[in-house]
């Protein structure tokens, strides 16, 4: 499961990705819809800014997709561009070999097919992404090309991204002729949460996923949105990074099973066992079964083990009765600590419902029609076993002071 999560999620999110598949989120529409407006407008120039990874790119991509086929098009990224790039990138766009002629002989021979051009009525449209990113000495070059007119007329048009609000770019000393043709500015904004989950289903399904909602349950789109911000790029990132970590339990879990009801964080100060120091003893094992036939046999060769319906669970359940990220189960030294994930219809473990519980040899776990059969649970140690004379549903926070207590204790013998 891990390798196909790791195709897929780099054929999704990965680098190569890009240019997938266009989602068309508000922002993206309205700052493409500002763009198209700009080049209508007489002075023919608009700035779009945002912070890396907010779509700028991919914007200003489908502008140019979209212009006739009629207009002339140059699309040059501005990153570490200096004067004689520039010119000769866009003079090799607009169709003219490489030549070796001086800055000022490239100048003038784009001055001349700007005017052929806009005498034409079809003004030749220049796009710089990071224009914030060029030389100096490149932003007085485009300066220059700003000021070409004809007849009343700018001879070209202009689209300039950057990652900063670009006003005080072109108020800055040498971009007076941009900064006379009065400019409109657009700031790209994040995606929100609904976004969020229709950019990543859709992206998934573009790279062949057939149940992307298995792959990122709401829930998981939610914290995806959480911690990118709401930015593509971001969300590129910590959804890839969480296909990439399909094997251990996703990013979103953690905050899942983290926290319960009264807000106590179960990961904390807890010594969890690695299965490289159960030496002596035989790893648990869970038997799944339904119906009484035994589906297969699972394991423990990590310290957290997720359950559930969708793709991200180390034990997949297909099951309409089971959720997508239905119990998560946690191996330490001295127990084998069940926590249901807020599903939907509920854990009931030796057909008693249970939230949270210490699972002991023979258990057998009810998730809908399936059965869960725990083998070699760890020995319960004495202050566990107190704790298993109260009912068998466990409160966390006590299990938690305990193991706190044991840690100081220890911290206080090894001083």
């Amino acid at each position: 499961m891990q390798a196909n999560h790791s195709i897929l999620g780099n054929q999704a999110f990965g680098e190569d990705a890009g240019s997938l598949i266009t989602i068309k989120y508000l922002s993206h529409h309205d700052g493409l819809a500002f763009l198209q407006s700009a080049l209508r407008n007489p002075n023919g120039i608009g700035l779009l800014h945002g912070p890396a990874g907010s779509g700028k790119t991919i914007t200003v991509r489908e502008l140019a997709l979209q212009l006739s086929s009629d207009t002339e098009i140059a699309f040059v990224d501005g990153l570490h561009l200096r004067p004689r790039g520039l010119l000769t990138r866009i003079l090799c766009q607009f169709g003219f070999e490489s030549s070796p002629e001086a800055d000022e002989e490239l100048l003038k021979t784009l001055h001349q097919y700007a005017i052929a051009q806009t005498r034409s009525w079809q003004p030749p449209v220049l796009i710089i992404d990071n224009v914030d990113r060029m030389y100096p000495s490149a932003l007085r070059i485009l300066n220059a090309l700003a000021a070409f007119s004809v007849q009343g007329r700018f001879a070209m048009r202009f689209i300039l991204t950057g990652t900063k609000d670009l006003g005080t770019l072109i108020r800055s000393d040498g971009m007076g002729s941009i900064a006379q043709r009065d400019p409109g500015t657009f700031s790209m904004q994040p995606l929100s949460a609904k976004e969020t989950m229709i950019y990543l289903h859709a992206r998934l399904h573009a790279a062949g996923s057939g149940r992307a909602d298995t792959v990122f349950p709401f829930d998981v789109c939610d914290r995806l949105h959480e911690q990118s911000g709401g930015w593509p790029g971001s969300l590129n990132h910590y959804a890839l990074e969480a296909m990439l970590r399909s094997a251990d339990i996703p990013i979103s879990v953690v905050d899942t099973y983290a926290s319960n009801e009264n807000n106590v964080q179960t990961d904390v100060d807890i010594p969890v066992l690695g299965v490289c120091e159960a030496v002596g003893r035989i790893a648990p094992r869970l038997v799944v079964t339904k119906d009484g036939e035994s589906l297969g046999e699972y394991t423990f060769t990590e310290k957290k083990v997720l359950i559930g319906r969708s793709d991200f669970a180390d034990i997949v359940v297909d099951d309409d009765f089971v959720s997508k990220l239905h119990i998560v189960l946690l191996l330490y030294s001295d127990a084998l600590i069940l926590l249901d994930l807020n599903s939907a219809n509920g854990t009931t473990v030796n057909s008693e419902i249970v939230t949270k519980t210490i699972l002991r040899d023979d258990d057998v776990i009810s998730l809908g029609q399936h059965r869960i059969k725990v083998k070699h649970a760890p020995a319960i140690s004495e202050e566990m076993a107190e704790i298993m004379k109260s009912p068998d549903t466990l409160k966390m926070k006590n299990f938690i002071d305990i193991r706190r207590q044991r840690a100081r204790r220890r911290t206080k013998a090894a001083g």
